[in-house]
């Protein structure tokens, strides 16, 4: 029985994807419990389709144009079945390694660990525009985060698993589980340089995307299983997707 599930949105990263998966393969190998790797392919236009197909373990879902992250993580969580689901960026700036400090606070009682990037490798304007959306979300959910955009988080599913993505609803997952009776912590990750491509989510949509931090609030804040009517626990998706499993490929 899976125990853990790391979900990893990708879009055009080529370059990356088989080195990605090589390092969570050798981060998961080093820890006892069972587990599956799930790759999102957010309708990629490069080769990054043809390099999926050959990497195992691994369980790979299509989707048959690009949608964006979020919806790629929606999707992604959806078809996860382990009680744990890591959630990481493609580009290699999270280190897969960290995903194991991740999953030692989780075994200390732990319902959700958040990624703090202390050290951040990005550009001013992007730190800058972090520090002040943060400050906000800390002081509209009450929750001491110091980085809500941190793609690497570890969840107990349960406190996740029913919540409809939308916009950059991914972000605020912890406030969330919050609501939702989860005992939330935060540790220090390492933070690396792009090794490839550029990023996929620029300062306009970071913008965008913060605005809906108001939206979520409200579904947070007055409904308990906000819009999980739209989907039957995973059977349902509005995106177009296929799913392959590599690792029952002979």
């Amino acid at each position: 029985m899976v125990k853990i599930s790391v979900v990893v949105p990708v879009y055009n990263e080529e370059a990356i994807v088989r080195e990605l998966h090589r390092r969570i393969v050798v981060a998961l190998n080093r820890q006892p419990d069972p587990y599956e790797i799930i790759f999102v392919n957010d309708g990629s236009t490069d080769g990054t389709e043809e390099e999926l197909s050959s990497l195992s373990p691994l369980k790979v879902i299509h989707l048959e144009r690009n949608c964006g992250q979020t919806p790629a993580l929606d999707v992604g969580i959806r078809e996860a079945k382990g009680d744990i689901i890591v959630l990481i960026d493609a580009d290699l700036q999270n280190d897969p390694n960290d995903i194991l400090p991740l999953l030692k606070k989780l075994s200390e009682g732990y319902d959700v660990v958040v990624g703090w990037r202390k050290e951040r490798k990005d550009a001013t304007s992007r730190l800058i525009f972090s520090k002040i959306a943060n400050a906000t979300a800390r002081y509209f959910f009450d929750l001491s985060i110091h980085d809500f955009g941190c793609g690497l988080k570890a969840y107990r599913s349960r406190f996740i698993r029913d919540f409809y993505l939308w916009g950059q609803a991914q972000v605020f997952l912890p406030a969330v589980a919050k609501e939702r009776g989860a005992k939330i912590c935060e540790i220090p990750v390492r933070h690396n340089l792009r090794q490839a491509g550029s990023s996929k989510i620029p300062i306009l949509k970071m913008m965008r995307g913060s605005f809906n931090l108001l939206r979520v609030g409200f579904f947070v804040k007055y409904l308990k299983k906000p819009l999980s009517a739209y989907y039957k626990m995973g059977r349902y998706s509005p995106y177009p997707i296929r799913s392959i499993n590599n690792n029952e490929k002979k």
